[in-house]
């Protein structure tokens, strides 16, 4: 080691030593500096919730319930969901991280990261055709901004429609999860599931995207597997509900005869 290097090694322990920090006020500072940083991002979150105006909420059919009544849907699209970001922030990114198919849909996972904090949210379409694979995008960048207070009551679960006459059919949709949305790709129903509740449906003379809409105010694709299964259940049971009444009515048929 020669003398210049030595010389340096010795001013940086020098300056270590003669001028160490204090801890004290650095903690306060970055304490500071951090409850700064919170509460401007809370007020950005606040910012993003009310950024939706009611004009720019446009509906579409939703679903057609059992009596045949047509419900309507409310929603935002995707370009008023940028144009609003573009607006607020700047400097937000977005990435659609993954792409797979299932069945005759696809699920796309996409994230948004403002400020450097990243949420994701999926998205569904049918895979038949790239406008399909659009949808899937864009659906699921608009739930990834729902995750940051962007149009958030528009996808909250809607207050349930009325209460039930019969007392097993209110237990038995007490036992659906509350929020039947799937989070991540390996949370969205299976194919099995999927086949299993169109044939069910089916079978009881039921379209089987109406039965979904009606109980989870979702698409049959864009549910979890715990909602698919208790969906599954709640099939069946009816099922079997159905079964009963049609024996008994033919045992009381051939007393008759």
């Amino acid at each position: 080691m020669n003398g210049n290097a030595k010389i340096n090694d010795a001013v940086k322990v020098s300056e270590t030593f003669v001028n160490p920090p204090d801890s004290s006020q650095s903690a306060v500072a970055n304490s500071h500096q951090n409850s700064m940083t919170d509460t401007s991002f809370a007020a950005l979150l606040k910012q993003l919730s009310e950024g939706i105006k009611k004009e720019d909420i446009k509906q579409r059919e939703g679903w057609r319930d059992r009596n045949g009544k047509t419900h309507f849907v409310d929603y935002v699209e995707w370009h008023t969901v940028a144009d609003l970001l573009d607006k607020l922030v700047p400097k937000w990114s977005h990435r659609v991280r993954r792409i797979i198919q299932i069945g005759q849909f696809v699920a796309a996972t996409a994230s948004i990261t403002i400020n450097g904090v990243t949420r994701e949210g999926i998205g569904t379409g049918s895979a038949d055709s790239e406008t399909g694979i659009k949808k899937a995008e864009h659906d699921a960048l608009k739930r990834a901004a729902v995750k940051f207070g962007i149009a958030r009551d528009l996808y909250r679960e809607e207050d349930k429609v009325g209460e039930r006459s019969n007392r097993s059919d209110r237990e038995a949709r007490a036992t659906f999860p509350s929020n039947p949305i799937a989070q991540t790709v390996d949370e969205l129903v299976s194919l099995k599931q999927l086949n299993l509740i169109r044939r069910l449906a089916e079978n009881l003379k039921f379209n089987p995207e109406d039965v979904c809409h009606e109980l989870y105010r979702a698409r049959l694709e864009e549910i979890s597997r715990k909602a698919a299964s208790a969906l599954i259940d709640h099939l069946n049971a009816m099922s079997s509900s159905s079964e009963n009444r049609s024996s008994n009515y033919s045992q009381g048929e051939r007393k008759r005869g």
